[in-house]
């Protein structure tokens, strides 16, 4: 049998179906293998989409704000005591009666006016038993000159020894002494006797009178209350007991005003004239000295006084809003910002409090971001989303651990 060359023979057809078989199974592999590997990579970035999400949903959202510096002016009231600028105590010095008195008080008088007269009997008494002492040693201090002298011109002769010469020369110096001291204690009398006349030792108000007619004046020093109290009052002392917080602000020259209840729609000027320089032990306070011009006399004194003080702000103090703290037990701290997006606790003290704002004493700049509403939850090292920043920064920021767990999904 002739076979047509152009014609494949029979036996050979049966050849190329098992590749045409190998091929499709090896297609529908390959197709299963891309189906699968699609599908694993859209579940892995599902899932990292996933945790992506649920980091950010764990991210707080917090609004920042800034430290700023104290520069407002602070006020502080402290009560005052209002004093005279001389006030003296006027004691008896003289035993006797009041005789008369002549101002009462109120008045105003001069340095060297007589307030009232002392009636002094014994005193008289001793005056004139004095002057009859030193009349009486002038007496004697005559006759023993006279002596000594007669006694002299028989010097050189055997009538008399020259020691009983001396000794007359020394009698008459011996009653030279004697009216010395007679002098001298009639003078002490009669200086005595001028206390018996109560007068003014300066300028001033008479604030004080203890005394009527016929009063009894004990010249001992035993009177607890005194004959008189006259004030010089053209200018005033104010004594304020300022805390110690303060003392290292209130200087010499300041300026205050009084604000007193007796005249509630004025106010009067003073600055600080001078301060104890010290802190009391049991106060703890500083005792602080002003003046106040007092020519219209509307200055009382023992008055009360509100001293306002105006002071200067503080160099290097920070204000934060008053929401911005968080209080951990007996501590209190703010939360603020670190470039990682993490927070940082940091412990403050509140030194001032204005109301919306706190004046905190910590370790805060200018450049620290402070949450202004940080949640009670929040903790030293969580991640934060800064309210305007861009979200990836965050993520980024906090995303060591989700990079992590992506590899891994990976």
């Amino acid at each position: 049998m002739n076979h047509d060359p152009a014609t494949p023979p029979e036996a050979g057809a049966p050849s190329h179906r098992p590749v045409k078989a190998l091929r499709f199974v090896v297609l529908l592999v390959l197709a299963a293998v891309l189906v699968a590997a699609v599908g694993v990579n859209n579940r892995s970035k599902d899932e990292r989409k996933l945790a992506t999400w649920t980091d950010e949903q764990a991210v707080i959202n917090v609004a920042v704000d800034h430290p700023q510096l104290d520069k407002a002016i602070r006020t502080v009231t402290l009560p005052g005591n209002v004093e005279a600028f001389y006030a003296a105590e006027i004691h008896g010095q003289v035993s006797g009666y009041v005789q008369d008195w002549k101002y009462d008080i109120g008045a105003q008088v001069k340095a060297g006016q007589v307030l009232a007269t002392i009636d002094t009997p014994e005193v008289d008494q001793r005056v004139t038993a004095a002057k009859g002492e030193l009349a009486k040693a002038k007496a004697n201090q005559a006759l023993a000159h006279v002596t000594a002298e007669r006694w002299r011109t028989l010097s050189g002769s055997s009538a008399v020894s020259q020691q009983a010469i001396d000794e007359k020369v020394a009698g008459a110096t011996a009653a030279d002494a004697e009216v010395d001291a007679a002098k001298a204690n009639l003078e002490k009398l009669q200086a005595l006797k001028g206390f018996s006349k109560i007068t003014a030792p300066f300028n001033g108000v008479i604030t004080a009178r203890n005394i009527d007619v016929g009063s009894l004046v004990m010249g001992d020093g035993k009177s607890k209350k005194p004959l008189f109290v006259v004030s010089d009052v053209h200018e005033m002392r104010i004594y304020v007991r300022a805390p110690q917080v303060y003392a290292a602000v209130l200087k010499t020259g300041m300026k205050a005003t009084l604000n007193l209840p007796d005249y509630p729609d004025r106010t009067f000027e003073a600055h600080i004239a001078t301060t104890s320089s010290s802190i009391d032990n049991q106060s703890r306070a500083l005792l602080v000295e002003l003046h106040a011009d007092n020519k219209d006399g509307l200055l009382k004194p023992g008055a009360f006084a509100q001293v306002v003080f105006e002071l200067p702000p503080e160099p290097n103090a920070m204000t934060v809003f008053s929401s911005a703290l968080l209080f951990r037990g007996v501590n209190t701290f703010v939360a603020a910002v670190d470039n990682q997006s993490r927070i940082r606790l940091k412990n403050v003290r509140i030194a001032r409090d204005y109301g919306a704002r706190v004046q905190v004493v910590g370790g805060l700049s200018l450049e620290d971001r402070i949450v202004r509403n940080p949640p009670e939850s929040l903790a030293e090292g969580d991640l934060v989303r800064v309210a305007g920043e861009d979200s990836g920064k965050t993520a980024r920021a906090g995303g060591t651990e989700s990079k992590l767990a992506e590899d891994a999904a990976k």
